[in-house]
């Protein structure tokens, strides 16, 4: 039977989580959500639990909604920019260059632009012209954007490093410089995304939502959909691995379904009522509380429940973070990576917690979650956010949070009973070691040059080896004074 090997797995992994393309798209991602939680409160501010605030604020609903299309529903679009910039910046390329190449590449790859007849433009109170349809810049098409983002950088990389580009002076400025040396690796990247789009006539976007629609099925709502991201993402927790990684594949479908809420919402759909549920939010403020593993249960139990010294202190230390979502103190001063007291229940509870969440939308319990908001705020309360100003969703994150408690309960006793046996027996061992110190140390007295006392601790044996040198050096003297007849 083969070994488990967790360091061969956790490099393996590691490998996986650092591996460029995916840091690229996580630290791309991560720029859309300043504006997403903006263009979320725009959509929050309409579900105010108040009947006469929503009788005077359902006239203003489309302006309302103006904010909300400009965030999340531009998300492809700024992804695409930022993704682009970071792999760039990996390989010391010049970002703004190459994000503007990759951008360009997205747009005739992923839009098709179309034509406003005098009439449609009369009709609709806009103006005639070119139109750009918006349908692939927010969570649609956000496949494509990760795609064409990695590949431009990648062009224009290889031609840098065959120097095939065009350099200038070196009394160029830089922006300038920087510039030319991209045209070249540009037209290749921009003829390429045309010739695809307007000579094969084949589109991208479509393709690829076809190619990864298997992944779809953990964007649906469904109750696979609310076990397995929790699963990974725990797994890959307990091998050091930042969890965030398992779900870069289904954040399009998340995004998609929070989109089609907020479109719901701004034709005056209640958050009860809202299409989809299965969301980023769905699992941010009802199964990650406190983090992943729904830590904060475990924080609670160290900080008010622990009786070895090293289990409190550590849960004064990491309880307030974890109650800001914070779980890196705690995923690595416990710690919780290869911990065997913990593991099962940091797999399990957040895989309960999602159950249980599903189940409470699925029969209308409580509301869907209509908007992002900062992952900072302390679970119930963002959950109480998140889903329109529904108490009961708060309520259920608080049940989520003792459930949490119960089921690592168990497990935390025979750690911390564990550890406390270590305590005592650490304990004991300095003491006998303090006192056999104690008694093979004595104290010496002597006076230096200037006659003022020294006092030096000293073992016994080494201060018998003094004494008996002493002895025998004031022995030898007397001799030499009788052979002197002194």
């Amino acid at each position: 039977m083969a070994k488990f090997n967790a360091a061969k797995i956790t490099s393996k992994m590691s490998k996986l989580a650092g591996n460029r393309y995916f840091v690229a798209i996580r630290d791309g991602m991560a720029v859309i959500i300043p504006v997403a939680i903006v263009g979320s409160f725009f959509t929050i501010i309409s579900q105010f639990p108040i009947d006469s605030w929503k009788k005077f604020i359902t006239p203003y609903l489309p302006a309302l909604q103006v904010p909300v299309t400009f965030s999340i529903g531009m998300m492809a679009l700024y992804s695409c920019y930022a993704m682009a910039a970071a792999l760039a910046e990996h390989y010391q390329l010049d970002r703004n260059s190459s994000a503007t190449v990759a951008t360009m590449a997205f747009f005739i790859l992923a839009v098709s632009p179309g034509t406003l007849t005098a009439k449609a433009a009369k009709l609709s109170g806009m103006l005639a012209g070119t139109v750009l349809p918006s349908t692939n810049f927010g969570a649609q098409g956000l496949f494509t954007a990760m795609l064409v983002s990695m590949i431009s950088v990648e062009i224009i990389r290889w031609f840098k490093e065959k120097n095939l580009v065009i350099k200038m002076p070196d009394g160029v400025p830089p922006a300038v410089s920087n510039s030319f040396v991209s045209l070249v690796p540009a037209s290749v990247i921009i003829v390429l995304a045309w010739v695809i789009k307007e000579v094969l006539h084949f589109d991208l976007n479509a393709g690829l939502l076809a190619l990864l629609s298997p992944l779809s099925n953990f964007g649906k709502d469904n109750f696979i959909s609310s076990i397995i991201p929790p699963f990974f993402n725990s797994l890959f927790w307990l091998f050091g691995i930042h969890g965030a990684i398992t779900s870069t594949p289904i954040y399009p479908y998340w995004y998609k379904n929070l989109d089609a809420n907020m479109a719901a919402i701004a034709h005056g759909v209640s958050a009860a009522n809202a299409p989809r549920f299965m969301t980023e939010q769905f699992f941010q403020w009802f199964v990650y509380i406190g983090g992943s593993g729904t830590i904060l249960g475990l924080c609670i139990l160290l900080a008010f429940l622990s009786k070895s010294s090293f289990g409190k202190t550590l849960g004064k230390a990491v309880i307030i973070p974890s109650i800001f979502n914070i779980n890196e103190p705690i995923i690595f001063g416990l710690p919780i990576v290869l911990n065997p007291y913990f593991a099962i229940p940091f797999i399990v509870t957040p895989m309960v917690n999602g159950a249980l969440t599903y189940f409470a939308m699925v029969l209308h319990f409580v509301s869907r979650p209509i908007a992002l908001v900062p992952w900072t705020l302390p679970g119930p309360i963002g959950a109480y956010m998140a889903t329109g100003f529904d108490w009961r969703a708060a309520i259920l994150s608080i049940i989520n949070i003792i459930i949490s408690v119960v089921i690592y309960y168990p497990f935390f006793k025979v750690w911390d009973k564990k550890q406390l046996e270590k305590e005592m027996r650490d304990k004991e061992n300095n003491t006998v070691t303090t006192e056999s110190n104690k008694n093979s140390n004595v104290e010496t007295v002597s006076l230096n040059e200037n006659g003022r006392a020294l006092v030096e601790h000293t073992s016994v044996r080494e201060y018998v080896k003094k004494s008996m040198d002493s002895v025998f050096n004031t022995l030898s003297k007397f001799k030499k004074l009788e052979k002197m007849n002194v």
